[in-house]
């Protein structure tokens, strides 16, 4: 039964009294005790707890000293803070007056400060900025301000004389001709020519559909669209290479980047034709390609094979879909897939140029060793320094960053201004704030990844929650989160705190908007769960910047926040002139948020959360989130494969006893939690926070089904949205709640039960690791 493996009632204080009772009764009746014996210890018995009421009063006026006399004035209103060795810490009334200090025109003003010039990763530009951000922190009154450098590999173009370019030339001439100085991050340098094959996304996929049709791919040229594969252009990369192309050429086609809209940039937000998407086509997109393993500090060791084993083998270029018109206009034959047509007007055939022309492709890039720096803003916690809450952006951009990252550091500025000004004023929070600003995320998150490679023992321990704001303000009609389900309630608590921007709806919080836009239905998907609530529709995380490495090789819980445009409306899979020339502080202002109220609304969000997470004596954390989410992904698996598990003899018995017994184990961990209060049960919550803070590690994954471990031919066809190390129940596809290191077995062309059994074992084991946490499993056994 499972109620024998939840903790027992505690019987030890009527042990302890009664062995207390017994003890003194062996002191009163010793006949070899003096009447001068007796006498001695009846003073003590009589003085020895007056003694320590007055030690204790004594200290109790000190520490209440100590508590009161921190106070902090802001806007001329005086607040007495519960600081110091307070045990509930968490002030609503500092939180409110922390967020209305907040300015929008302070937001603004670093946005156009951050955004004057291009500042890509290890360029003079780059450090520049770097070093002004640091100095400008230096003056918020933080306990600390300090950078950490790396030695990484970094990519280039050619900027002037040979520059990479694209012609297209028949009977001798060239009919079409492009050189800039856009480019793929970490293409090699190099001169193709031959024949063009339109190869939609790049997709395993459409290359499967290329093959069926007896289109040959090798040593050809293969022109494809951006989409489908956020932030993984890679993946279209290494696909091409697997099928022999000789050289790519990436372009953003309207179909995916105006949704509809013929009227462009300057009159519009949507993209031009002229404009041109940076991207990286590293075939491995964590951390310095030659120190996969540990920090790429001053005199570590490179393995340059091992860095090569990453890197792209053709040369790839991307142009804007005005130049992409003319080079598919000229391909004459082989019709392609209707789903395969996008917005240029052009019939979208796959190959066979006319006349007989070829296509010259030349690309002229550098790689060089640079050092990164990483900027780091420090506000020691008081009662748990050990414990950190990270607030994190990048620096670092192809461009001039006006959205990504502009707007979230922009943002993370102005907060950590503010909360400086209330350290300041004698103020700490309960936990450590850190504010964590990167250095060559465009380049793959190599500033943050190089960090947790140095730092990641300490964070397991220590890293209570990482919260990322980048491309914060991508629209003005919602906010939106993708987060763990950890850090649902935390979110959902701080938006309701926060008025919503939008003048029309003043009554509404962030939090009503938001669930008006995105609801997102609760629906009974496990025993007990009776409710019907409808809640804003949290993502989960996938691929987001530093979050990633975080969330899937440590376990630590995580979220990106930002406000969005109208995904419902605009069929996109990003703002339209994302890693263009055009991202600047003026689109920002004439497109998305021309008083910047949506940026101060999302500051004061995230005020709120880092206020709830670092402040709060119990961690607003709570396993029972993660039930629901099991079920479902037990259910899906259960419901979708049915026969084909069936057929092989597969059984998810197992599975569903592990689920069931973390069902019980964190409703009674959460039961007792609520119930526990500061004043008599500080130690008690200080370990039961300990254990919120292991509960996510136990779904990290080990590398006994890493997709590394497939077959490269296997591992092709594993659908994208599959990839993944995590043992995590995620959201990946719509509503569908599943387990993705299973499906990812399961889709395998020659999974076998081996292969399945395997992945259901590996989940059975973390969950039961989950169950462990909360039940102190290693010391009774309990399963």
């Amino acid at each position: 039964m499972m109620d024998s493996h939840l903790p027992e009632e505690d019987t030890r204080d009527e042990t302890d009294d009664k062995t207390a009772l017994d003890f003194n009764r062996d002191i009163a009746n010793d006949p070899k005790r003096t009447c001068m014996q007796r006498h001695k210890f009846l003073v003590l018995k009589i003085t020895g707890p007056i003694l320590v009421t007055i030690i204790g009063i004594f200290f109790g006026y000190l520490i209440r000293k100590h508590v009161h006399e921190k106070a902090f004035n802001c806007n001329s209103e005086d607040i007495v803070l519960e600081a110091g060795l307070n045990l509930e810490h968490y002030n609503p009334a500092v939180s409110r007056k922390l967020r209305a200090s907040l300015d929008a025109g302070n937001i603004q003003e670093n946005l156009r400060n951050l955004t004057k010039e291009v500042h890509t990763a290890g360029s003079e530009n780059g450090h520049t900025l770097a070093n002004f951000i640091r100095d400008r922190m230096k003056t918020f009154g933080l306990d600390s301000v300090y950078d950490e450098t790396y030695k990484v590999l970094l990519s280039y173009p050619v900027t002037t004389g040979n520059k990479s370019r694209v012609s297209l030339i028949a009977n001798g001439t060239k009919i079409f001709h492009y050189e800039g100085s856009p480019y793929s991050a970490y293409s090699p340098s190099g001169t193709v020519k031959g024949d063009l094959v339109y190869a939609n996304y790049g997709l395993w996929d459409d290359f499967s559909v290329l093959s069926n049709m007896s289109v040959n791919l090798r040593d050809k040229i293969l022109i494809m669209r951006y989409g489908k594969v956020k932030n993984w252009d890679f993946q279209k990369i290494s696909n091409a290479q697997r099928y022999g192309a000789a050289g790519a050429i990436l372009y953003p086609d309207p179909a995916d980047y105006n949704s509809g809209n013929k009227i462009v940039y300057p009159k519009t937000w949507w993209l031009p034709g002229t404009a041109v998407p940076r991207s990286l086509v590293r075939l491995w997109s964590w951390g310095d390609p030659a120190t996969l393993s540990y920090a790429a500090k001053e005199g570590a060791h490179r393995n340059d094979a091992l860095g090569d084993v990453t890197m792209p083998t053709i040369p790839v270029l991307p142009i804007g879909y005005g130049d992409a018109k003319k080079l598919m206009d000229a391909l004459t034959s082989t019709d392609s897939p209707e789903d395969w047509h996008g917005g240029l007007d052009t019939p979208y055939k796959i190959e066979n140029l006319k006349d007989g022309a070829k296509v010259e492709l030349h690309v002229n890039n550098q790689r060089d060793i640079k050092e990164i720096k990483n900027i780091f803003g420090v506000i020691k916690g008081d009662l748990e320094p050990d414990k950190y809450i990270i607030l994190g952006s990048h620096h670092d951009s192809f461009t001039k960053g006006g959205v990504d990252p502009g707007t979230g550091l922009s943002i993370l500025l102005e907060l950590a201004e503010k909360f400086g000004q209330l350290v300041k004023s004698g103020w700490h929070p309960r936990r450590t704030i850190l504010f964590a600003i990167w250095d060559a995320s465009e380049f793959g998150n190599l500033g943050s990844q190089e960090w947790i490679e140095e730092h990641k023992k300490e964070l397991l321990s220590r890293l209570v929650a990482y919260i990322n704001v980048a491309a914060a303000v991508t629209g003005n009609f919602s906010f939106t989160a993708q987060a763990n389900q950890l850090m649902k309630r935390v979110i959902f608590e701080a938006t309701k705190a926060v008025p919503c921007p939008d003048p029309s709806h003043p009554e509404m919080s962030v939090y009503a908007m938001w669930k008006h836009n995105y609801p997102d239905s609760n629906i009974p998907s496990y025993p007990g769960d009776i409710s019907k609530q409808v809640v804003p529709k949290l993502n989960d995380i996938q691929s987001v910047a530093e979050c990633t490495a975080l969330h899937v090789f440590l376990g630590i819980p995580v979220m990106d926040v930002q406000y969005s445009y109208d995904t419902n409306k605009y069929k996109i899979e990003n703002y339209p002139v994302h890693g263009t020339m055009l991202d600047d502080f003026n689109y920002v202002k004439k497109f998305i948020d021309p008083n910047f109220k949506v940026h101060k609304t999302l500051a004061e969000v995230l005020a709120e959360v880092i206020m709830r997470l670092a402040t709060t004596q119990k961690l607003p954390i709570h396993p029972v989130d993660y039930i629901s989410m099991l079920y479902q992904a037990y259910n899906y698996t259960l419901n979708t494969h049915r026969q084909w598990l069936v057929d092989r003899g597969i059984s998810l018995e197992y599975l569903r006893e592990a689920i069931h017994r973390f069902d019980l184990a964190a409703e009674y961990f959460q039961d007792t939690y609520d119930k526990l209060n500061a004043s008599d049960h500080f130690f008690e919550i200080m370990q039961m926070n300990n254990k919120l803070l292991e509960l996510p590690r136990a779904f990290v994954a080990p590398n006994v089904l890493d997709i590394n471990s497939f077959d490269a031919s296997e591992r092709q066809h594993i659908p994208t949205e599959l990839f993944s190390y995590s043992m995590y129940p995620v959201n990946k596809q719509g509503d569908k709640v599943m387990f993705q290191l299973l499906e990812m077995a399961i889709a395998l062309p020659k999974s076998s039960k081996d292969h399945v059994d395997s992945a259901v074992s590996i989940l059975v084991t973390a969950i039961n690791w989950a169950t462990k946490v909360l039940t102190d499993g290693a010391l009774n056994g309990r399963r």
